[in-house]
């Protein structure tokens, strides 16, 4: 048994070595810091949404934070323990490294748990911090500690839980493994929206606390069926009957390698479009629409786009029964929409240019200007994405109920962010777009560990700003159109910054593209 926990805590602090290395030690970045700060940020904004309660009611509050506490650790180390244990557990260095060696599969997961411990304190004294807000007086500090302690403890059992389920998923059908992080991305995507949407409607965590706390034997119920009972019996098993634990996990493990080495890509038939005139045009509009409709997450994101529009639903429904000016109806139910397209789809204009890395011998060799492959990379990404928002914009009118000039007028409103958005993200991407050929990835390698620290950290930086400039490009116009809110600058000068920085990110850009690639 020593050696079983000097191996895992070896497992446990490699892991470790390898997140510090990444955030902090050779990121130039410092991307550490910036996940830190991005947390940091988020929960103080939850606890300024999270009023203290009067006196006569603390006893209310720290039941009602328990509860919420307990709903959203039970839920993210579900999600964390299922997730990242498949990356953990199924790929990479590590995987065959303990399939050719003796060390028992055992030190590995219990390796996996332990490393996990200190995300997951971290974030638990985060968000106890935010949620002891509700209770009042001196009697804040003691509700933290015990928030704290309970959220840690619910958290860890969720994670074990979550590493059951991915354990018996992959043992008797690994296939489907994958839908298990769709189904996880959805609902949290979905979840974390509608957050959104309640405190942007004027809603507190502390109401929120209180509802729970009126249904909380309903929710101690879940919670006890879905993360504690499962939690503790993979802690029981890891203890009484490890072999048997052991067993699962291998066999599991042999079936999704032996499915990882078959073709994963879909097979499909090949089409060109029906367009005359512009050669290059047609073939970059067919290639990128027809490998964005084989890409084997199409479906997920299809999902994830498909909760952002209910999320949309569910804004206009609350809009329905009141006089909202057209500059409220932009910033709910046209910045959801926008919100939902971002989700599922803002990768594909910040992702934009990355295929040409390897391509771009081919258009060299075929002559392409390079001012017509923009011009073609550009109407690529506009015109689905359009559409994808006019359809969620639509759902939104729909369910509030709008008159047509005025679901027209949302509808304009919405599109211009979206429009400006992608400009402005477009030119990101075509000024930190890589000019030199790439070589393909090894299919077989992990993602991470393939190429230098100096191309790793490139690639940060590079995914930074085009992220950076798509956010900004699209947030500054539909921060304009809804009535400029947290900060109230005179129209011209708002709708100045709002068009000319995307204006000026897409110029820039792509005329630093122009000068530079030689095609």
């Amino acid at each position: 048994m020593n050696g079983i926990l000097s191996l895992s805590l070896a497992v446990a602090r490699s892991g470790w070595l390898a997140g510090w290395n990444q955030l902090f030690r050779f990121s130039r970045m410092k991307a550490g810091l910036l996940l830190v700060a991005l947390q940091g940020f988020l929960v103080f904004v939850v606890a300024r949404r999270a009023p203290a309660l009067a006196a006569d009611s603390a006893e209310a509050g720290l039941a009602g934070a328990l509860t919420l506490m307990g709903a959203q650790m039970a839920w993210f180390g579900l999600m964390y323990g299922f997730s990242r244990g498949q990356m953990q557990l199924y790929q990479g260095l590590l995987v065959p490294l303990f399939q050719i060696t003796p060390a028992r599969p055992l030190a590995f997961l219990l390796g996996r748990v332990i490393e996990a411990v200190p995300t997951r304190a971290w974030t638990t004294l985060l968000w106890a911090w935010a949620y002891s807000a509700m209770v009042p007086g001196p009697g804040r500090w003691p509700a933290m500690a015990l928030l704290w302690t309970a959220g840690l403890a619910t958290g860890m059992l969720a994670h074990l839980a979550g590493l059951l389920l991915l354990t018996f998923w992959s043992r008797y059908h690994p296939r489907s493994m994958r839908h298990g992080n769709t189904a996880f991305g959805v609902l949290t995507i979905a979840m974390m929206t509608a957050a959104v949407v309640y405190l942007m409607e004027g809603g507190t965590a502390t109401e929120l606390a209180l509802a729970l706390r009126a249904a909380r034997r309903s929710v101690l119920t879940v919670l006890t069926a879905a993360a504690g009972l499962p939690g503790l019996m993979l802690a029981l098993a890891l203890l009484i009957r490890p072999q048997w634990v052991e067993s699962h996990y291998r066999e599991g493990l042999y079936r999704v390698l032996e499915l990882g080495e078959q073709d994963t890509v879909r097979s499909g038939r090949s089409w060109w479009l029906p367009l005359r005139g512009d050669g290059v045009l047609r073939a970059v509009l067919s290639r990128e629409w027809l490998q964005w409709v084989r890409y084997r997450m199409a479906r997920t994101q299809l999902l994830i786009f498909a909760a952002g529009v209910v999320c949309v639903w569910f804004a206009g429904r609350s809009a329905a029964g009141r006089a909202m000016p057209l500059a409220g109806l932009v910033g709910s139910v046209g910045g959801l929409s926008l919100l939902a397209w971002y989700n599922a789809f803002g990768h594909w204009v910040a992702k934009v240019f990355q295929q040409e890395r390897i391509t771009i011998a081919l258009y060299r060799l075929a002559a392409v200007p390079t001012a017509r492959l923009v011009i073609a990379k550009l109407v690529s990404v506009l015109v689905p994405s359009v559409l994808l928002v006019a359809v969620a914009a639509a759902v939104g009118s729909a369910a509030a109920r709008l008159p047509l000039s005025t679901a027209g007028s949302l509808l304009l409103w919405t599109e211009l962010g979206l429009v400006f958005g992608v400009l402005g993200g477009f030119g990101a991407a075509a000024a930190t777009a890589n000019q030199e050929p790439e070589e393909p990835e090894a299919p077989g390698a992990p993602r991470m560990e393939q190429g230098g620290s100096a191309m790793v950290q490139s690639s940060a930086w590079s995914s930074l700003a085009r992220t950076f400039g798509l956010t900004v490009s699209t947030a500054l116009p539909l921060w304009a159109a809804a009535g400029r809110p947290w900060l109230d600058l005179p129209p011209a000068s708002a709708w100045t910054i709002a068009l000319g920085v995307p204006l000026a990110l897409f110029l820039g850009g792509v005329g630093w593209m122009l000068r530079t690639w030689r095609l």
